[in-house]
């Protein structure tokens, strides 16, 4: 037994030293292998460390989305791809390194030409030759960094999703090395329309150029990420350590179609009259909200662009609109006396000043002989006006600025923009024998044009001026970050006796007096002229501002509209604010007012009759989730696929009814179609498969260029056709 027990500690003690050997050994082995690495291999490992990790990269934030006010984007970032190519081989060991090297040459040799071949169908302004001496070059001097085109310039989503299965930059071929950095790039998806207010980016994402972009920068921008880059399988990806913050989202107050109505109508005068500027805003009366506003210039070649914003930026002598102003301080102080007779000299009077003449628009006519205070607007008498205003102020000028200023017109509204203009009026305080006379005719001040529309958008509003309003809120998501209030600036800018005089006369100016012409056979408007005499050029050649601001329905106003026209020398008969700016307001006014009407008929369906919503063609998995937070529960024609797919098809409704129909949008090569579509929808199907997109109008595709089913080359342009 004793002997037994022997044995056993005598195997005990051997396997004790066995095991303790082998311990040894390893531990030696693995310390003497990390003192290799740390002190003789430590050049070597850091620069393959600091060539495979690349530390404190910035994560961008995507750059939040401006909306308009039934948030339609006007403004989003969509994503671009920059790509580059590694030929070099990083393994240690001589014969490792030179296999590596051999099966990265290998890849460029059996597949450079297949690869060329695609890159040509799809970035068809390079010839091959430049594509080929690019990657020849940088295969030959082994090039850490090969970009994908010798432009380095990113690409885009469609693009990159058209090579990503290539063998260049398939993951399975380990040794083989790309880099895939995300960009984002900024589109408009309605092309111009209101560019110049939503702004521009340079070229560098985070710097913004104007408009909201520049104005709510700070906002829209987020707050940027960290990470680290890392090679994985032979692909860089990028791992986050302090996740990104993504910029707000802008809800604006601009209405798409709106806006629309008031670019058409101004372009289409510009041109009838090959004007130099002209600007068209519309306002809602009771909120100060800015449903449209568009400013455009004449360029070199005759076409007309959006240079700068125009309504807020740039100061004009307002002309004979602010006459209303005039009359109405004149009659609420006391001064001027409700439909009194003034006589006006047939057109020509030098009482203010022997040395200068005040002359009527018609003088040259005949002028006007005696005319009471409604038909010194109707007509915009200069003499009417000016006399009233010289009787009633002569002994305290100041005392008529003061008044004025009492409205709240001098206000600086910004409009939530960085870069507009204060108004000016009489800031030396100086007098001279002409200085009030002409002021109240709309000369000797300055304001920018969405000063007059605020005046007589509270003229509209019972007296009430409100704050101008381009922004109505800022979202995080569904939270909201920053609410905009509507803001009163006066809460009665006169009388109420005095406001109902001012209405009646602004009705009279359209319906019988100069005005005509901005006047609708289906409804009221009210509103001024106005027509000032402004330098051009700067070598004493003059030309004019000719404008028409008012509201409409005039019986229960609910939008304001101002619409500007600069003139240029080469027009030909005389400036007419009545003429020229009237048949926009006209055509702005019946527009908007057609488009009101079909909606308050719609939103007036008795929901018990009809249940089912307006639905558009286009993706139905989208139209699933919006239908199933409704409660609604659609029918599919045939086969319904699984969440998970997109799925693209037609959709019809009747009654409570909405039924689904799949269909096979994309055939490789041929244009989808995609008529009946809403534009969001339709922009991403045809941009998926190729196809660069041009816009025109607001509401559903109608129309499209490029016949469905017909062949296209990669990067072809469509244009859509869009109406209600």
């Amino acid at each position: 037994m004793a002997k037994k027990r022997t044995e056993q500690q005598k195997l005990k003690l051997a396997y004790s030293l066995v095991f303790f050997t082998i311990a040894v050994f390893c531990s030696g082995a693995i310390i003497g292998n990390m003192a290799i690495t740390m002190f003789v291999e430590r050049s070597y490992w850091k620069e393959v460390s600091d060539y495979s990790i690349d530390w404190n990269v910035e994560i961008p934030a995507r750059r939040g989305n401006i909306l308009s006010d039934e948030g339609l984007l006007l403004s989003s970032s969509i994503p671009q791809y920059m790509i580059h190519f590694d030929f070099k081989s990083y393994e240690k060991k001589a014969e490792d390194k030179k296999k590596d090297q051999a099966k990265k040459d290998s890849l460029f040799i059996n597949y450079i030409d297949p690869f060329v071949d695609e890159l040509l169908t799809i970035f068809p302004e390079y010839s091959r030759q430049q594509i080929v001496n690019h990657y020849r070059e940088k295969f030959n001097s082994r090039s850490s960094y090969c970009t994908i085109l010798p432009a380095n310039r990113p690409i885009s989503y469609n693009q990159y999703n058209a090579i990503k299965d290539n063998e260049w930059l398939n993951p399975r071929y380990n040794g083989w090395f790309y880099s895939c950095i995300e960009k984002v790039s900024r589109q408009k998806p309605y092309g111009k329309l209101a560019s110049r207010t939503i702004g521009d980016l340079y070229g560098v994402l985070d710097s913004a150029k104007n408009g909201i972009e520049l104005s709510y920068d700070s906002l829209l921008r987020g707050k940027p990420g960290i990470g680290h880059q890392e090679k994985i399988k032979g692909v860089t990806r990028i791992i986050t350590d302090v996740p990104q913050v993504d910029g707000c989202d802008v809800v604006t107050t601009l209405n798409v179609e709106m806006q629309d109505i008031a670019e058409r109508a101004l372009h289409k005068e510009l041109t009838k009259l090959n004007a130099a500027s002209g600007v068209a805003m519309v306002m809602e009366v009771k909120t100060g909200d800015i449903k449209a506003i568009a400013s455009l210039t004449r360029l070199n070649d005759g076409s007309f662009m959006e240079i700068q914003n125009n309504a807020v930026k740039e100061l004009f002598e307002p002309g004979s609109t602010f006459k209303t102003m005039s009359m109405m301080v004149g009659m609420d102080e006391g001064k001027i006396v409700m439909d009194e007779p003034v006589y006006c000299h047939k057109g020509a009077y030098n009482g203010f000043s022997a040395r200068q003449v005040m002359y009527d628009h018609n003088y040259r006519r005949g002028g006007y002989d005696t005319l009471t205070t409604t038909e010194i607007l109707m007509y915009s008498s200069n003499i009417g006006i000016a006399k009233l205003i010289h009787r009633g102020y002569k002994d305290n000028p100041q005392a008529f600025v003061d008044a004025v200023k009492r409205t709240g017109i001098d206000s600086h509204f910004t409009m939530q923009l960085i870069g507009t203009a204060a108004p000016v009026i009489n800031r030396d305080g100086y007098w001279d024998a002409t200085r009030l006379p002409w002021m109240s005719t709309g000369y000797n001040l300055q304001l920018p044009v969405i000063n007059t529309l605020a005046f007589y958008n509270a003229i509209a509003n019972d007296g009430k001026m409100v704050e101008p309003r381009l922004i109505r809120e800022v979202r995080r998501g569904d939270e909201v970050v920053e609410e905009i209030p509507v803001r009163v600036v006066n809460d009665k800018i006169c009388k109420e006796s005095t406001l109902k005089d001012v209405q009646y006369m602004l009705e009279k100016v359209v319906s019988e007096g100069l005005a005509k012409q901005a006047g609708s056979k289906y409804f009221k408007s009210a509103g001024k002229t106005g027509t000032a005499q402004v330098g051009y050029g700067g070598n004493g050649r003059t030309t004019h501002m000719v404008s028409f601001c008012g509201y409409f329905p005039a019986d229960n106003p609910q939008y304001s509209c101002i619409v500007s026209i600069r003139t240029s020398p080469e027009m030909h008969g005389d400036a007419s604010g009545g003429g020229m700016a009237g048949p926009v307001f006209r055509e702005i006014s019946e527009k908007v007012m057609a488009t009101r009407l079909y909606r308050d008929v719609e939103l007036a369906i008795d929901s018990a009759l009809y249940t089912a919503p307006k639905v558009l063609n286009g993706d139905l998995q989208k139209i699933q989730l919006v239908l199933d937070e409704l409660g609604m529960k659609p029918e599919w024609n045939g086969t319904r696929f699984s969440k998970k797919d997109s799925i693209w098809g037609s959709v019809t409704s009747d009654s409570a009814l909405v039924t689904m129909t799949a269909k096979d949008y994309i055939t490789e090569g041929l244009v989808p179609n995609v008529v009946g579509m809403g534009a969001q929808d339709a922009l991403y199907l045809l941009e998926s498969v190729g196809l660069k997109v041009r816009i025109n109008g607001v509401g559903r595709v109608r129309q499209q260029s490029l016949r469905a089913g017909t062949r296209f080359n990669n990067g072809s342009v469509i244009e859509l056709t869009l109406r209600m």
